[in-house]
This record gives C-alpha cells, sequence and structure tokens, in this order.
C-alpha cells in the first residue's frame, strides 16, 4: 500500500509535464466570459451543477466524506504534505491534521469548481490534482472538457484522456463505490474508444469496463445525467464500429436503448445543451442526419450558464453548419 502511494504521488507530480504538457490553449477570448469564484459559488451551484455533481464543498461535505472514506482522507493528508512545496498557497492544509482545516480545504475545493466554470481550465486542473482525490473531481473533469472541447491535436488528447484514466483507476481501490471516480474513468475510456476503430477498440477491453461501469451506477442512481448521456452515446459508438447485430449480440447495445437513454436525460435536464449535442452525435454514428439536425436546432437561443456550455453551445453550431 505504501509503495502505490508513494508511486501514485510521484505521477501527480510529475504528470503536469508527462501527459498534458504546459500549453494548453486559452478559453477563447472572443466567447461569453464568467466570473465565479469560492465566495460566490454557493449560489450558483444548483443551477450550475442540477444536482448530479453532488453537494457544494463546505467543511461538513468534507468531513462526511473522510467518514465514509477514510482511505481516501489518509492519502489526501500525505499528498498534501507532499505538493505544499510547489503550491505555496496550500502549505497550511499541511500543517496538523486536515480535519482541523476542513473549511480551508473546502474553500480550495470551491475555488477548482469556480475555475472550471470559468473555463480556467489547466487552472482548474493544477489546482485539483494538488488537492487531492477530492479535486480530481473539479480537476480531471476540466481536463477531460478541455480535451473534448478545445484541443484540436489528437495525440494530445489522447494523453490527456489516459491521464483521467489511470488516476482514476490509482484512486479507485480507496474508495471503489465513489460514483464521481467511477464516472470519471469510465469518461475518459468512452472518449478513448470513440477514436479507435473497431478492431482497436476491442483491445483495449474498454468497452466492456464502461458498459459495467455505467450500468452500476445507473443501478445505483437512475437520474444520474452524466451516466444516462454517456450510456446513450456508448451504444451509438458500438453500433457505429460492430453494426446493429454484433452490437446487440455482444454488448447488448441497441437503438431503442439508446434513444430511450437520450430522452431519459432530455427529460432530467431539458435545458443542459450537452444533451443535445452528444444525442445528434449518437444519431449521425447511426445514419439519422435530419434527427440529428433537429437535435441542434433545439440548442438555438440556449442560455449558457458556464464556459463548458459555450463551447457546448459552439460544437452544436460548428456540427450543425457542417450538416446544412
Amino acid at each position: 500500500m505504501l509503495y502505490k502511494a508513494l508511486s501514485l504521488i510521484l505521477l501527480i507530480i510529475v504528470s503536469p509535464q508527462l501527459f498534458a504538457g504546459q500549453n494548453w490553449q486559452p478559453y477563447p477570448e472572443d466567447l461569453q466570459s464568467f466570473r465565479y469564484s469560492e465566495q460566490n459559488l454557493a449560489e450558483h451551484w444548483p443551477d450550475l451543477t442540477d444536482g448530479f455533481r453532488g453537494p457544494l464543498p463546505t467543511a461538513e461535505s468534507v468531513r462526511a466524506d473522510a467518514e465514509r472514506w477514510p482511505e481516501l482522507y489518509d492519502f489526501t493528508q500525505n499528498h498534501l504534505r507532499t505538493t505544499a512545496r510547489s503550491h505555496p498557497v496550500l502549505a497550511p492544509l499541511s500543517e496538523g491534521e486536515l480535519s482541523h482545516s476542513f473549511d480551508a480545504y473546502a474553500r480550495e475545493l470551491r475555488r477548482a469548481w469556480a475555475l472550471l466554470f470559468n473555463g480556467q481550465f489547466q487552472e482548474a486542473r493544477d489546482l485539483g490534482l494538488a488537492l487531492g482525490p477530492a479535486g480530481y473531481f473539479p480537476g480531471l473533469y476540466a481536463q477531460a472538457l478541455y480535451a473534448t472541447l478545445v484541443e484540436s491535436d489528437e495525440h494530445v488528447r489522447t494523453q490527456l484522456l489516459n491521464e483521467v484514466v489511470t488516476l482514476t483507476e490509482d484512486i479507485m481501490p480507496m474508495a471503489p463505490d465513489h460514483p464521481m471516480i467511477r464516472f470519471g474513468n469510465a469518461y475518459g475510456k468512452a472518449r478513448i474508444l470513440e477514436n479507435l476503430s473497431a478492431t482497436e477498440a476491442m483491445g483495449t477491453g474498454y468497452t466492456s469496463e464502461v458498459i459495467d461501469t455505467l450500468e452500476a451506477l445507473l443501478a445505483d442512481d437512475p437520474d444520474n445525467i452524466y451516466a444516462v448521456t454517456l450510456f446513450g452515446g456508448v451504444q451509438s459508438g458500438i453500433i457505429e464500429k460492430a453494426g446493429s447485430l454484433v452490437a446487440r449480440m455482444t454488448y447488448g447495445a441497441k437503438e431503442s436503448s439508446m434513444d430511450e437513454l437520450f430522452n431519459r436525460a432530455m427529460r432530467l435536464s431539458p435545458d443542459y445543451p450537452g444533451v443535445y449535442y452528444e444525442y445528434a452525435r449518437a444519431k449521425l454514428k447511426t445514419d439519422e442526419e435530419q434527427e440529428a439536425l433537429d437535435l441542434l436546432n433545439k440548442t438555438r437561443g440556449m442560455t449558457p450558464i458556464s464556459a463548458e456550455e459555450v463551447l457546448l453551445l459552439r460544437a452544436s453550431n460548428r456540427l450543425r453548419e457542417s450538416l446544412e
């Protein structure tokens, strides 16, 4: 266990250079900007998360997580002591027991989330990883968003997503029932699969792993909109690569199930542009171009409330223009 913990700490310290590099493209200046902060995040949290990203980080929520997943708490304490020197603002958190600094720790978690919602993806990622496992959620989410919605280099995109998979797999044994860790792992693998051929995808073994994870998440919480939406996209990718018959016989993926999942997602969060964009992409994979265009048209006039939604609307517009 000690060797594994030390290996993970080393990976986190060197990973900015090894995986992500230092040249992330900034959030485009010509797009709508946002000014969320750790101070004002509470009043916006319900709208920004739709209730699907867990509670707002507070001392109480951090304490509850520490009691539920004590191994993650112990690892976080050791991790903060290791990274404090390279992140002076976090140094006070490494002094004494973290349980005495839950307020300050929660404030830094809120800051990481605010950076994410503002489109400061690299800053959110760096702060999130410095904070340890609880910070992975905004940090790696920011990284995944950047990889899928901003980064144009396929090689860099794959490196970024591979890091998401690696880091979530390393901490999963400490909290195997943690929904955000499991979802992050499935998301990274699903995005990697999108850019692989059918033969390459089969060789990774990821397809079955992603399906198993998403089915388990939805068994625990049928209204997890992110799992619902991702599962619909995964099913469309399987159908595209394997064909309808093999997809159904081997993985249980079929168009009717895909449609059911996306329709559920639209009912759960009708104002979230990501649902319509992902559903449109899924429809294109099953050769339904007009249906895809109809879905993209539904994003017209939507008012974004975060950088993520701005980028999703931009992606929707670009995809719509390519079809018109």
